[in-house]
Order: structure tokens, then sequence, then C-alpha cells
């Protein structure tokens, strides 16, 4: 019996003490594992005039999406995976923005609200460049900027902009309108007087003198397809690396990443230093390289907003 008792004992201290280096399991929170946050909205796009897509983060819940729209109605939601397709009961209006708020829970029931606003797709768009500028305007002579239709379509909703879509200080959103190649189209940035068939951006706040950039897009939707930019600058400045501001270098980097101009160097931007109200910046030929190479300073008193550029280059 003593022999049996003190196995007995042996056991039990070695089951709980006798290696102390050896540690129990840590404890396990089972709660930790579960998903508590709501999905996040990545991107936004139109597909057509009647239907738009919107994508999460993660795979929602088809069957707890709640829509609305102001002006239109929903007919028909579709969910795949992360992707939520809708389509509406009308046709969006080119240049003009739907809003829509919405509702949508991820498979564990987390929700996330969202109020936007939507921008037709314009399927017929026409091809354009960007082909005079003034940003040194005067009363007679408001700074302004010519687009240059290189194939027709349909002007609805292409949105020019001071600066990037990211950050602007002044934009237009042109409306549903039909041009022809070879058509100028002209636009006032500051206030002066103008031709009765120029149009103006909506703040009048005037182009950056100096230093600055222009961004043609499809739509004023975030982040849509650009299709044109330019850039200028004095060639003098010594902050920022040559741009002035923060904001423009980071403005030239979205253009020279999209493909719309061939370098992130303030000295390769169109040289501003002789433009004058005037004389305003050309595009030689409806040349386009994306480079300064593509721009001369016409010659004093040539601005030609509204039909071709003058050939007369300014001479120092």
């Amino acid at each position: 019996m003593k022999y049996i008792a003190l196995v007995m004992l042996l056991t039990i201290q070695l089951s709980i003490g006798c290696g102390c280096d050896h540690q129990g399991p840590a404890p396990v929170n089972l709660l930790g594992s579960v998903d508590s946050t709501p999905p996040t909205l990545l991107k936004i796009s139109t597909l057509d005039r009647y239907s738009a897509l919107l994508v999460f983060d993660e795979p929602i819940n088809e069957h707890e999406v709640l829509l609305q729209t102001r002006g239109n109605g929903i007919a028909r939601k579709q969910v795949k995976q992360t992707s939520l397709i809708i389509t509406f009961k009308d046709a969006m209006s080119l240049g003009e923005a739907l809003p829509l708020e919405g509702r949508a829970e991820d498979l564990r029931g987390n929700s996330v609200s969202f109020s936007l606003l939507l921008w037709a797709k314009n399927t017929n768009p026409p091809s354009l460049l960007i082909n005079e500028i003034s940003t040194k305007g005067s009363k007679n002579n408001p700074d302004r900027v010519e687009l240059f239709v290189t194939k027709r379509g349909n002007l609805g909703g292409i949105t020019l902009f001071a600066g990037t879509e990211q950050e602007y200080t002044d934009r237009i959103i042109f409306p549903e309108l039909w041009v022809e190649r070879g058509n100028y189209i002209v636009v006032a940035f500051s206030k002066g007087e103008i031709a009765p068939d120029t149009y103006r951006s909506k703040n009048q706040a005037g182009l950056s003198a100096n230093n600055g950039c222009l961004t043609l897009a499809a739509s004023p939707q975030w982040e849509d397809t650009l299709l044109d930019a330019v850039l200028w600058g004095n060639h003098t400045t010594q902050t920022h690396e040559g741009f002035g501001s923060k904001t423009l270098q980071g403005q030239a980097n979205i253009i020279a990443e999209a493909g719309h101009w061939n370098s992130k160097e303030a000295n390769s931007s169109i040289n501003s230093t002789d433009s004058t109200a005037t004389r305003s910046m050309c595009r030689e030929q409806q040349r386009d390289t994306n480079s300064l190479d593509d721009w001369y300073i016409c010659a004093t008193r040539n601005a030609s907003f509204g039909k071709r550029n003058s050939e007369e280059h300014y001479l120092d």
C-alpha cells in the first residue's frame, strides 16, 4: 500500500509542477476572429447611361442592399461577390449628376451607408486636344483655354479642370452637344469680354499665371479617364522642385503617371515666362507628343482663340 501511494503521489507531482520550464496553453479569445468591420466602397463607375458599378473590399449580402435616387428609379440591383451593379429606370443625363444614397451589408451583417454622385458614361465622346492657353489675362483678354476637336462626338459630361480631378481650383462640365472635327471650343476662366459662343468656367477664378496645369477628363467621376493634359511653369521658381507648390508637384506626378506628359520635372513644362494676355501658349499644328516641344508662345497680339493658331512665334 505504501508503494502504491508513493507512486500516485509522484505521478501527481509530475503532472502539476515538475516541468517548471513548460507553460500551459495561452488563453483564446473566441470572439477575436469575428469580422466586425463594415465593408469599404473602393470604386465607383458608370457603365453606360443606364447602369453603374460599385465595388467593395469584401463580398456583400445581396438581400441587404438598400438604394434610393433622386430624379430616377432603380430597375434592378445585382450582386456578384464584391460588386454591385445598379440599373436605373431612365437614362442618366450627360453632364448632370445623379444623387445616389444607399446601404450595404457584408456577410457578417456589418453595414455601411453611402451618399454619392453618379455621372453618366458618355459612349460617344469626341477626341479633343488642349490647343491654346492664356494665363495672364486682362479685362479685354481674360484667361482662356481652347480645345480642338480631332474627331466628332458628344461633349456631354466631358470636364476641363484647372488642376486635376483630385484637386482643382475651377472646372467646367460640358453639356450635351455634338461637335465636329475641326471645331474650336473656347472656355473663359476669368471675367472679361468674351465672344458670344465662349463657355465660362464655374468659379471664374482665373488660371495660375506662372506655374499650373490643365486636365481634360471623360467626366467629373472620381479618377475617370484622362483625355489630355498640359503643364506650364516659369522655369525659375525654386520651391517644391521648381513647381512652386506641393499641390502642383503632386498634380504633375499624376499627369505623368497617366501618360499625358513625358516628364515629372518642372523644367520640362511649357515655359510660360514670355506669355501675356495677347501672347498665348499655342500647340504647334495639333502635334501631340505630350511634351513642351508641342508648344510655343505666339507673337504679341496674335492670340487666336476660336480659330486656327497663329504660326508667328514670339521672339524675345
